[in-house]
């Protein structure tokens, strides 16, 4: 038997405990078959050879917490990250221009604004969007998505009046004299008929993301809001070929920030978790407890700084999640539970705690999401019931200084506690929560390393994790968190060849360097998805 690939002359972290390193891989069909020696010999006339001429190899990249299709949304609207709009007045004038671009009425979406990095340090305003577009109705999310700005034209043609009144679990922000300021957050954000895209529009969008994916070396996503659209979407991809990109589908639960739940139709159909394929499959179901530290909406246990006794919004009572998670748990499903603050991540504890016995739930490795301010006596319960806490760290680097500006010091320098998880054996695959921020990983691996922020603030050296664990987690441990810990996330034989060949070595680089990673060449499945120019 010759080998379909082999990959010699590599630096191979295979992140497998039982070979933790080789210098050789071989692949068969698409899946890891020998190392080194062996490997070697099985090199036949028709094997392709790749000279990795003394790169990193590691396995595929797995994003574990995403929204993939709200990425490949954001490709039709207005890109309004700081990258590219870093001031109000660039944000006018891109809405401004694309009012003159088409028809009057039509609306204009655009995503990513945050206003900690904004050179105004404030949200666009309602009279200033418009005045930028008043024809047209504008919303344009934060790039936390729990916060919208609007426009009179949106209000109106919404049905809303400029008095509105606040929904459940949301807010209307006002000025101070009592006018609505355009700031939206929120559930209130689910009151405004914003048009949503075609599925072929989506399809071509997804497209084109997935290669931004595999640029960035990510051979599986998690995707934490799939609905009708978004579940249509993804089969008929894997369907019609051309998409390599592994998916895991958590179903959206209940009707929360403008996204319409399907826990009723999941459950009455008998869907479980782990229906699907090595390719695409459900995962459970997704449950919003929450905002967001940078909308100042996360449930805190004591107020935001410089903000009254705000402690943020909670989205249902306990007994409302409860019931939720119980339902889902007695029908086979596992759940996802959105909990930022301390009483958010409290509430998600104890609706898990109650819906099953101890050991029934460490079965489900139910999931926790961002948990980025957990008590000490939180990890203890979270790692008694063997709960993943599916860490945020990217957040450190792409928005942590609003953590910081917002938090204050002592409570910033304990959020994403990477350290304190691995002390308690808790299982914390990294992520990006995409496209909240960007979806490169080493971005994040970066932040779990040294917790330094784009603008270079450190929050803390305590929590800080040595370059091997940053990888685990978005390698292994992030295979455990989907039950994929048997085909993906290490290097090993009998597992998928998912594989990643990176241009600097993550292990002995200067740790300031980590973020600048640039991934030579992608493959999944034995199959190069992604090769970079002249590497």
């Amino acid at each position: 038997m010759n080998a379909d690939l082999i990959i010699k002359n590599a630096t191979i972290h295979t992140m497998d405990d039982n070979r933790p390193k080789a210098d050789q891989i071989a692949v068969k069909d698409g899946k890891i078959i020998a190392f080194d020696q062996e490997a070697a010999l099985l090199q036949g006339e028709e094997t392709e050879v790749i000279d990795a001429d003394g790169r990193v190899v590691l396995p595929g990249i797995i994003e574990s917490h995403a929204h993939p299709l709200h990425y490949a949304n954001n490709l039709l609207q207005l890109d309004l990250r700081t990258e590219t709009a870093p001031s109000i007045t660039d944000i006018l004038e891109a809405v401004s221009k694309r009012a003159q671009e088409i028809p009057e009425g039509e609306w204009i979406l655009g995503m990513g604004w945050d206003d900690s990095k904004l050179k105004e340090k404030r949200f666009p305003s309602f009279e200033e969007l418009s005045e930028a577009a008043p024809h047209h109705p504008v919303f344009l999310k934060r790039t936390c998505v729990h916060n919208a700005v609007a426009n009179r034209k949106a209000f109106e043609a919404s049905g809303i009046s400029e008095d509105p009144v606040d929904p459940d679990g949301g807010h209307f922000h006002r000025n101070s004299d009592g006018t609505v300021s355009g700031l939206i957050q929120e559930n209130a954000m689910m009151e405004f008929a914003i048009p949503s895209v075609t599925i072929n529009q989506l399809k071509d969008a997804m497209r084109e993301a997935q290669e931004h994916f595999f640029q960035w070396g990510i051979t599986t996503i998690h995707d934490m809001a799939v609905s009708k659209k978004e579940l249509t979407v993804y089969q008929e991809l894997c369907k019609e070929g051309g998409f390599p990109l592994k998916v895991r589908m958590w179903l959206w639960g209940i009707d929360q920030m403008g996204w319409q739940g399907v826990e009723e139709e999941a459950l009455a159909l008998g869907l479980q978790s782990g229906l699907g394929d090595d390719h695409l499959n459900i995962q459970g179901l997704k449950y919003m407890l929450d905002g967001s530290v940078g909308g100042r909406t996360a449930a805190l246990a004591e107020p935001f700084v410089d903000d009254g006794d705000n402690r943020g919004i909670l989205y249902m009572p306990q007994e409302k999640i409860n019931k939720h998670v119980s339902r889902a748990v007695a029908n086979g499903m596992r759940v996802s539970i959105h909990g930022i603050g301390e009483r958010a991540v409290e509430m998600a504890l104890q609706a898990i705690e109650q819906a099953a016995p101890l050991d029934e739930n460490k079965k489900h490795r139910h999931r926790i999401e961002h948990c980025a301010l957990p008590s000490e006596e939180q990890l203890e319960r979270i790692a008694s019931q063997e709960i993943v806490a599916g860490s945020s760290i990217g957040f450190i680097y792409a928005i942590g200084d609003s953590y910081w500006n917002n938090l204050g010091e002592e409570r910033a320098r304990r959020v994403f506690p990477h350290a304190s998880f691995r002390k308690h054996g808790i299982v914390s695959p990294g992520n990006s929560d995409m496209p909240v921020c960007p979806g490169n990983p080493f971005f994040g691996m970066y932040a779990a390393v040294t917790r330094t922020t784009v603008g270079g603030q450190q929050l803390g050296t305590e929590e800080t994790i040595p370059v091997e664990e940053a990888v685990k987690a978005y390698t292994a441990d992030a295979a455990y968190s989907g039950f994929d810990d048997t085909i993906i996330g290490t290097l090993s034989e009998g597992k998928y060849a998912d594989i990643v060949i990176l241009e600097d070595n993550p292990f002995t680089i200067p740790e300031e360097k980590i973020k600048d990673i640039q991934v030579s060449q992608t493959i999944v499945e034995g199959e190069t998805v992604y090769k970079r120019e002249n590497s």
